[in-house]
């Protein structure tokens, strides 16, 4: 009982020290950065990246949601600078700002074609992985045939930041049409220090970029400038080397069991592609073998689906019509993931991660092959697929009314 006094002490001085936030900044003292872009800053050494960050106008927001209208102020604004580092020229940005740029909500990271190109992405993450500041859960897009900068100046309808319409268009595209999958920055991080191939989606500009940077193009019911969600960038040592688009695009999005739900159409009679599977599940599964001291591999795609769409006469209620239909959608997929595997090998990149599969197989085997696997041994190596394609309900009609 006498050590009490002291004890009630401790604790009163103890809840003054730890009460309060040390670190608080308040919102209206930071610009909240949404999108960051990078691009070659030039031809001259000192300024190797241009980057490109976009800041929500947050009171315009505010104001246009409460009033139910909009003002004639942009919801957001872009500042650039260029530097030899991305953390310099980031530095370089924040005078141009009226208050502090704040990173832990940055939805998105695009980089320009050219930069991706040319110098290549080897280098651009360092000082992500290295502040505290940024989280490496937003996705990172290469901007096709034009600059991070223009594109992080489009304005888009529907969306009044950019970078959330973008984001927002690839986790639709992801889960309703498979073709093109979100990759963030931890998972293009650790491909890259794999040191094997990597891939990365794409998001192009349609329309006039210049019509694109002001408010009367989403004032159109049909706006003329617009920001898609296309193709698949291939790279190899960091540098981007090839697009896939469309079944290609695909196919590597079954490889990579990356494809949740999709259409594949399917030819009927003499009518080609008459029917419209929507494709429900999918899993893949990659292993290895080793044959006469070479590793196979093996895909084994699994897909579950249900027709959506009959353009042609079939009975449908006949089960080997279904059965012809399964097997038609088993060569459909093997073929565009044999498409898909054709051009990684001629390209000379594993952006499948191949190699990692081996590595478990055959550790020994594998640290013999590592130096040579992309250029020697990845483009001769035996890739099998087998497809496992089952239509599970055929809709409300089995017999379709085109007769």
């Amino acid at each position: 009982m006498k050590h009490k006094p002291f004890i009630i002490l401790f604790m009163i001085v103890s809840t003054v020290l730890l009460s309060g936030c040390w670190d608080r900044q308040e919102l209206q003292d930071l610009d909240i950065v949404s999108g960051i872009g990078i691009d070659k800053g030039g031809n001259n050494s000192e300024n190797r990246y241009l980057v490109t960050v976009q800041v929500i106008n947050e009171g315009q927001i505010a104001s246009a949601s409460g009033q139910g209208g909009k003002s004639p102020v942009a919801p957001v604004t872009t500042y650039s600078a260029t530097g030899s580092t991305v953390a310099e020229a980031l530095r370089k940005i924040a005078p141009k700002s009226p208050q502090e740029l704040f990173f832990p909500h940055v939805q998105l990271m695009v980089i320009g074609e050219e930069l991706a190109r040319k110098k290549g992405i080897q280098d651009l993450f360092d000082w992500i992985e290295r502040d505290s500041k940024f989280r490496t859960l937003f996705p990172i897009l290469i901007v096709r045939d034009n600059t991070a900068k223009t594109l992080l100046q489009i304005t888009t309808p529907l969306e009044d930041v950019p970078s959330a319409k973008i984001v927002g268009g690839l986790e639709s595209t992801t889960k309703i049409w498979g073709e093109y999958a979100s990759t963030r920055a931890d998972q293009v991080i650790q491909q890259l220090e794999g040191g094997e191939g990597a891939n990365l989606t794409g998001v192009q500009i349609t329309g006039d970029p210049e019509k694109g940077n002001k408010l009367t193009n989403v004032q159109q019911i049909s706006p003329k400038t617009a920001i898609e969600i296309r193709g698949l960038a291939m790279f190899k040592k960091g540098k981007l080397i090839k697009w896939l688009d469309e079944d290609a695009a695909r196919g590597a999005t079954w490889i990579n069991n990356e494809l949740t739900k999709t259409i594949v159409d399917l030819n009927c009679e003499k009518k080609k592609k008459g029917i419209a599977v929507d494709v429900m599940r999918s899993n893949t599964k990659i292993e290895t073998e080793i044959k006469n001291k070479k590793p196979v591999i093996q895909i084994t795609v699994r897909s579950e689906g249900h027709i959506a769409e009959v353009h042609c006469p079939i009975d449908l209620g006949k089960h080997t019509s279904i059965e012809k239909l399964e097997n038609q959608m088993e060569k459909e997929i093997k073929d565009e993931v044999m498409m898909a595997v054709k051009d990684a090998k001629k390209q000379k990149t594993d952006i499948f991660r191949f190699g990692e599969y081996i590595n478990r197989e055959n550790p020994k085997l594998w640290k013999k092959i590592k130096k040579k696997w992309n250029d020697e041994i990845f483009p001769e190596t035996e890739v099998n697929v087998n497809v496992q394609a089952f239509i599970r309900r055929s809709g409300l009609r089995t017999k379709p009314y085109i007769k």
